[in-house]
């Protein structure tokens, strides 16, 4: 079977089982928020919930435990973050799709190393939403078509898996050094922003290369160049 008929088969399969694949829609506008879950429901999709608000969201995702949350970056913030942080400690059947209209890098790259399984742009239609609501419903990374020409605007490239499991190995402090690393700093100059002393933060660096199976702490300057946008 080639790969054409593969996809085909894949999105038959899915079509059927839509109404297993429960999901919550959290938008920051209630007519946004309305209007997207009817046209899920049209579609014959699941959905369990809707939330324009934080704590709401929160709430929802405790008592109803969707499989999936589109998850608006806007709906409050930053904060809209502490969701996945928080669900993650506790529930890791719920996966997270994240859509937005306002991107910044820094926000964009916090959502990259989050857990997100999907990532959708305010550009992109509907036939890029069913397809995230597809590969996410299988395990899958989805990134859209007006995702990604989002981050070549900005002139980032989407981080392997294997990367992203790399970083997620290391601590806020060892992330913390690794960047300092990448904007050129010594040994020294990181003890003193640190306030740590120099041992302190040799060992940081070669804690930091192990964990990241580098052959030498020489080769951190290098990497931390490479994925400084997500640090």
């Amino acid at each position: 079977m080639n790969q054409s008929s593969t996809d085909q088969e894949n999105s038959k399969n899915f079509a059927l089982r839509r109404r297993d694949f429960s999901i919550l829609v959290a938008q920051s506008e209630v007519f946004t928020c309305e209007v997207l879950s009817q046209l899920l429901k049209e579609q014959g999709y699941n959905v369990v919930g809707r939330a324009v608000e934080i704590e709401d969201t929160l709430q929802q995702i405790r008592v109803k435990r969707p499989n999936c949350v589109i998850l608006e970056s806007e709906i409050s913030g930053r904060r809209s973050f502490e969701i996945v942080q928080q669900t993650q400690q506790s529930n890791h059947h719920t996966k997270f799709i994240l859509y937005t209209s306002k991107p910044d890098l820094r926000m964009v790259a916090s959502a990259m190393q989050m857990g997100f399984f999907g990532f959708l742009y305010a550009s992109d239609g509907l036939e890029e939403l069913y397809r995230c609501f597809q590969t996410v419903s299988t395990g899958g990374c989805y990134y859209s078509t007006g995702f990604m020409n989002l981050l070549k605007s900005y002139g980032v490239e989407v981080l392997a898996d294997s990367t992203r499991d790399e970083l997620n190995r290391l601590t806020d402090r060892e992330r913390e050094v690794l960047r300092l690393i990448a904007n050129g700093h010594t040994a020294n100059e990181i003890a003193d922003q640190l306030g740590i002393s120099y041992r302190t933060a040799i060992n940081h660096k070669a804690h930091i290369a192990k964990k990241l199976e580098l052959s030498s702490c020489r080769q951190l300057p290098r990497y931390g160049i490479a994925v400084k946008n997500y640090l």
